[in-house]
């Protein structure tokens, strides 16, 4: 279905080349795309290593903690049972062991209420790795929900990509729509010379029939946005529908 579906952005786009602004306006859109990307990953990226810099317990927490209590609410919450050797680094301080025994038995305890057949969606579904912690043997409804999420976040990709589309061509839409309103004035200038509006007629011709083509381009790419997007709020409401 997305394989139908999809269109090539260079079978759509139209020859602009001899369109020197126009080609200049693109080029800020794209770059304007990428410097957005690069400041979310920086973004994610320095979550990552504040998040890393944290102690996983407080000293109190050290000092009062159930071990298997811990190991449950970590399988649960979702972490990765290694957890158990960061709690160890957090507590060295306060010479508590973690008893990884206990520990371990409350964490299997916990996980399955977190490897589950809509965290596995909801995972996929915002672009989240398989959790390892939760194999396809032990917890198949996991691995299905995944699968499942795989799906729309395919979708969601597809749909980011035609806005980005959209956006492109409406900004070269616009830059046509600057330079029509100048030749216009040209044109109906009396006071130019006849050969200057002449060819500013011509021109005028031309970047009306190209505004026109892209107009259209806009409207179609625009109705595929709309259908995509019903698409996914109908797989999404299917799923929870069938929990």
């Amino acid at each position: 279905m997305l394989k139908h579906r999809h269109t090539r952005r260079e079978d759509r786009r139209m020859s602009l080349d001899g369109k020197e602004g126009i080609i200049d306006l693109r080029l800020q859109v794209a770059n304007l795309a990428e410097d957005r990307r690069m400041i979310k990953r920086l973004g994610l990226l320095i979550a990552g290593v504040t998040a890393s810099g944290c102690a996983t317990m407080s000293p109190e927490e050290c000092l009062q903690a159930n071990w298997e209590e811990v190991g449950y609410n970590d399988g649960a919450a979702g972490y990765p049972v290694s957890r158990s050797a960061e709690h160890r680094e957090a507590c060295a301080e306060t010479g508590i062991q973690v008893d990884f025994e206990l520990y371990r038995h409350g964490y299997s305890l916990g996980l399955p209420y977190y490897c589950t057949r809509e965290t596995g969606f909801e995972t996929a579904d915002h672009g989240g790795e398989y959790a390892a912690q939760c194999g396809s043997d032990d917890f198949p409804d996991y691995a299905s929900g995944y699968s499942e999420g795989l799906d729309v976040f395919a979708l969601k990709r597809e749909l980011r990509e035609l806005e980005e589309r959209i956006e492109d061509k409406s900004a070269q839409a616009n830059a046509l729509l600057s330079q029509i309103g100048e030749l216009r004035s040209t044109r109906d200038n009396d006071q130019l010379p006849s050969d200057t509006r002449r060819e500013a007629r011509y021109q005028l011709s031309q970047l009306e029939a190209l505004y026109s083509s892209l107009y259209r381009e806009i409207d179609s790419l625009d109705q595929e946005r709309g259908q995509l997007a019903a698409e996914i709020g109908e797989l999404t409401a299917a799923f929870y529908r069938s929990l």
